[in-house]
């Protein structure tokens, strides 16, 4: 330690002291403590909003074709695959349309489980949903699983195909 000219030892006041540092630590702890959890939900939900927008996008485009041209689609939920995609009603048995439009989930979010009234629940496999040329979409739920076990679930409504979609889980039954 050096020596002041009265005799004195002085401290030297470059660094911290061990308490300023603890003091440091603590605080930005408790800030990662606080914000982190947040940050990671925020991530999970924009994944999962966009793939509840891909979706939406998809049945709104396949009413929109079925009433433009006179002729019924299927909305194909592949969830082994997590993809949602745009097919026309085959005219003939034995022939596989061509897809119009498919799109992938984002990374990170799967179809935990689709049902409709017509079709019992699946957690594997492909589900599709007809739509009329008339506009009309065959009601159903679609249940997707992001990051951190966040649900979402997503009820087509029959007439509309508009979506009512909750952040949670939600039990919807027929009958």
């Amino acid at each position: 330690m050096p020596i002041s000219e009265t005799g004195k030892s002085r401290r030297s006041s470059r660094g911290f002291t061990l308490l300023e540092l603890i003091i440091i630590l603590v605080i930005a702890g408790i800030t990662l403590g606080y914000i982190g959890p947040r940050l990671y939900t925020g991530i999970s939900s924009s994944s999962m909003d966009k793939a509840a927008r891909d979706i939406l996008m998809i049945i709104q485009f396949a009413r929109s074709s079925a009433v433009t041209q006179h002729k019924p689609y299927y909305v194909r939920f592949d969830i082994d695959n997590a993809s949602v995609a745009l097919y026309p009603k085959p005219e003939s048995s034995g022939v596989i349309p061509d897809m119009v439009k498919e799109k992938e989930l984002p990374k990170g979010v799967v179809f935990k489980n689709i049902k409709s009234p017509y079709q019992s629940a699946r957690q594997q496999g492909q589900v599709d949903i007809l739509v009329t040329p008339e506009g009309v979409i065959e009601q159903g739920v679609i249940y997707l699983e992001g990051g951190f076990g966040k649900t979402y679930t997503m009820e087509i409504k029959p007439f509309s195909g508009n979506l009512r979609i909750y952040d949670h889980y939600v039990e919807v039954s027929y009958g």
